[in-house]
Parts: C-alpha cells; structure tokens; sequence
C-alpha cells in the first residue's frame, strides 16, 4: 500500500431520521454481535449481501473479518447501546481486490432492517471510501444485485460508476476512482 492511515477514532453520529449510532472499527470481541446481527437480518437482505442463500455466518469469516489486516483490510461497524452491552446495527467493510495487487479494493455495506432509510448506509459507505483512499487504494469496487435499487441508488449519489456484468444479467459492478483531490461529497464531509 502507499500509506498507511491513522487509527480511526469512534465518533458517535446523528442520522437523517435522529438516531445515533457509534461509529468504530470493528474489534475482536465483536464476533457475537456481529453474528447476532446476520441472525436479525432477513433471507432477502442476507441474499442481498452475500448473493446466496445462508443460513449462517462461517465461523472462518467471522474470526477473518474481526481480525482486518493493517492498511489492507478495514472494517467499520455501527453501533447502539443494549440490554447485553451493544447491538451492531450496520457495518460497512472493504479488501483488496483479487485483480489489483492492492491498489484496489472491494466494498461491503450491510444495514439492519429496522435501520433502513435512516442514513446510516450513506455515512458508512462515505466513511469507508475516506478510509481506503488514506489507506492507498486508487479504486473501489462492489457487486450489486441488479433489482437492489437502494444499493444502487446509493451508489450513484457517491459517483460510482454502474456497469452490467457480461453473463449475468442479475449482477452488476458498480466502482469509483479514489482520487485525494476531491471530497466524497456532502455526505462524506469530516475526517474519517
């Protein structure tokens, strides 16, 4: 990579629809969370996200994606007071690409149900870019399910440029430049 950012400091955020939520990197001790939140999401949401139906998390990814690699990987996970301590109730991720030697990267974006509409997909996704491009990535990139038009919309108000995938008319690749010379755009004002 061609840096290697700061920690990110928690900061707690004021959504569209009022609620706050902490926003943080992810920690090891997560993992339970995190696996009760994939329990809440519904079938559809789950196949939204991981383009296949599952029933469970595995347990190889949990332990991967509670572990992020230093100026690699990098996890955002947002986050609400509870009975047990806290819920996660969105969490938004990126990797390196296989085809980009690290220059670039491959997003994720998951938001509770009950989350839906109030803004926290728009603040994770901005701060997720912020983070990648301090980390050196040049390009982020997703997949999409073509009939996941929040996703999709989402994407294009973040500049991401939408593209179909040859064979598959149910997927769609949606990426954007990293460039440090422009802002991610109102919703991405602030430091990451």
């Amino acid at each position: 990579m061609a840096s290697r950012a700061a920690p990110y400091r928690p900061r707690r955020v004021r959504l569209r629809d009022g609620r706050e939520v902490t926003l943080r990197p992810i920690v090891e001790s997560d993992a339970a969370e995190i696996v009760q939140a994939f329990d809440r999401l519904s079938s559809d949401s789950r196949y939204s996200r991981f383009m296949q139906h599952k029933k469970q998390l595995d347990t190889t990814a949990v332990e991967r994606g509670v572990h992020p690699r230093t100026g690699q990987d990098f996890v955002f996970v947002a986050t609400i007071p509870a009975p047990d301590g806290i819920d996660i109730v969105g969490a938004a991720q990126y990797v390196p690409s296989e085809e980009g030697a690290f220059v670039n990267c491959e997003f994720a974006v998951t938001v509770a149900e009950d989350w839906r509409g109030s803004g926290l997909a728009p603040r994770l996704l901005a701060s997720l870019i912020r983070r990648a491009r301090r980390d050196g990535y040049e390009t982020m990139e997703g997949w999409v399910m073509a009939d996941n038009t929040a996703m999709l919309a989402l994407a294009r108000k973040l500049r991401f440029k939408v593209d179909a995938v040859a064979g598959d008319a149910t997927l769609l690749r949606v990426h954007r430049a990293l460039s440090s010379h422009r802002r991610v755009g109102k919703l991405g004002a602030g430091p990451a």
